[in-house]
C-alpha cells in the first residue's frame, strides 16, 4: 500500500465511482463519449483528484480515484 502525503497529513483515500445512464441506454458513443471523458478529467483536475483507473463503456462509467483530504 502506498500512502500519499499532504502538507500536514498522510492519507490513503481511494474511491470506486460508477455512473450509469438511465435504463442503461447505450448513448455514450462517438463525440459524446469523448466529451464525457474530457469533462471527467477536467472536473478531477479542478478538484485535485487523481484518476488511477477509468473505463468508459457505452452505458456506464467506472472511475477509481485518489482524493486528497
Amino acid at each position: 500500500m502506498q500512502y500519499d502525503t499532504g502538507k500536514h497529513c498522510v492519507f490513503y483515500h481511494r474511491y470506486h465511482i460508477v455512473w450509469s445512464t438511465k435504463y442503461r441506454f447505450k448513448v455514450l458513443t462517438g463525440t459524446l463519449r469523448l466529451r464525457v471523458r474530457d469533462i471527467c478529467r477536467q472536473v478531477c483536475r479542478e478538484n485535485e483528484v487523481e484518476i488511477l483507473r477509468g473505463v468508459l463503456s457505452s452505458d456506464h462509467v467506472h472511475m477509481f480515484v485518489s482524493v486528497p483530504p
